[in-house]
């Protein structure tokens, strides 16, 4: 017998072990842990292991294994390097095949990887090689459950910025979408020192409370899931496929915009069949939630969920103090990206961004995706992206690249 977070007692289930690791059961496929050979075309799979992590909001974590895939070379000086972060469900895999910013990364692409370093890694508290609620607490052999700590951005880039020391990274260019934008603000703010130039995309300095209501309401779905269990699913054999579900169904009703809603589904009945019973029938619009509902719980897992949406809330580049104190420390020129249907992280937010970083005096652009696809447009308009991306980061790289010359020269 066991005894959950609440005091309340309960019979644990065996975790089945199908080849060389864990498996977590059937609705979730993870990437294997350290040790386990991973070859694929689109990055090899690496894992790193931090050490002790002091976390903002107080408490630690004794280690936390990163899991990354790097594209491209570094240069001699190691600074040359693109840091790349991801979005709430996203991983590592951001290039090659069936990566998730794939029209972005490669030789002669926006993140041209002739030129630089690329490095992805997944966040912490996510599931996919990295530390989150799901891995194996030490003190009890069994995963951390809700006794995994709150998380928050800041703790992301902390981890991530141990990594990028391990390879002696020098200077780094941080680019990433949604909360993979908050992290790049992040980095530019309080890591200034290895940030040779930034690109926040779709992201403003802090979540609106409609956008915090609707993570909530997505957060007591999985809760209110009788499979829930305290969050000790793993632990007793079960999984809240229902509320995990409903969440993500909640969460892509975010993603999109009234013009993409209504332009590519409108009224129109149900095109595919219904993974519920019906009622009245099914609407083309719930037949596509249902399914991406129905996909995230197969590669997703729920406390993780719970976890980084709250660190979404969370999130403020103007915590604890001003903008005037955060703005102050920004050394490099800044890319700003909104997205004119998103309501989720709306354009004119970023905008005020921008005008907040441009009169602390700081070399900053704004650009707009002129996209009728709401929020995921930094996942869909790839020549939109690499016309304002691109260019951004190759003047970076001219300036990695004149300065590593002027050392050279000098040497």
């Amino acid at each position: 017998m066991k005894q959950r977070f609440d005091g309340s007692i309960y019979i644990p289930v065996d975790t089945p072990f199908v080849g060389d690791h864990t498996e977590r059961g059937a609705h979730l496929h993870l990437v294997p842990p350290p040790g386990v050979t991973v070859d694929t075309a689109d990055g090899e799979l690496h894992w790193f292991s931090t050490g002790p992590v002091q976390l903002e909001l107080g408490g630690s974590l004794p280690a936390v294994t990163v899991a990354y895939r790097t594209w491209g070379k570094l240069n001699d000086t190691r600074d040359n390097a693109i840091l790349v972060l991801h979005a709430l469900t996203g991983d590592s895999q951001a290039g090659g095949d069936g990566g998730w910013w794939a029209p972005l990364i490669g030789p002669g692409r926006a993140l041209d990887t002739e030129r630089s370093f690329v490095i992805c890694s997944n966040i912490l508290g996510g599931c996919q090689g990295t530390t989150g609620p799901a891995s194996i607490d030490p003190l009890t052999g069994r995963p951390y459950a809700m006794r995994f700590p709150l998380i928050t951005i800041g703790d992301m880039v902390t981890v991530q910025r141990r990594l990028i020391e391990s390879f002696g990274i020098t200077g780094l260019i941080a680019i990433g979408g949604s909360i993979g934008g908050a992290q790049a603000l992040e980095w530019a703010t309080r890591h200034a020192d290895l940030v040779r130039a930034s690109v926040p995309v779709a992201v403003t300095s802090a979540l609106g409370p409609q956008a915090i209501a609707l993570n909530e309401a997505g957060r007591r779905a999985i809760m209110a899931d009788p499979d829930w269990r305290g969050g000790e699913y793993a632990s007793e054999g079960v999984f809240p496929a229902d509320g995990l579900s409903i969440a993500r169904m909640i969460a892509m009703t975010q993603f999109h915009s009234t013009e993409s809603m209504g332009g590519r589904f409108s009224r129109k009945p149900a095109t595919r069949p219904s993974l519920y019973p019906s009622l009245g029938g099914t609407f083309d619009v719930e037949g596509y939630i249902h399914y991406h509902g129905a996909a995230l719980v197969r590669r997703f897992d729920a406390n993780s969920h719970l976890y980084l949406t709250r660190a979404m809330d969370l999130y403020d580049v103007y915590r604890d103090g001003t903008p005037e104190q955060w703005l102050d420390p920004i050394d490099a020129p800044m890319l700003l990206l909104g997205i004119r249907s998103d309501w989720l992280y709306p354009a004119a937010g970023v905008r005020e961004l921008h005008d907040q970083v441009e009169a602390a005096g700081k070399d900053v652009t704004y650009y707009e995706l002129d996209s009728p696809d709401g929020h995921d447009a930094f996942l869909k308009e790839w020549e939109m992206l690499t016309e304002s991306i691109g260019p951004f980061v190759s003047d970076a790289l001219d300036q990695v690249e004149a300065a590593e010359t002027r050392t050279a020269s000098h040497g």
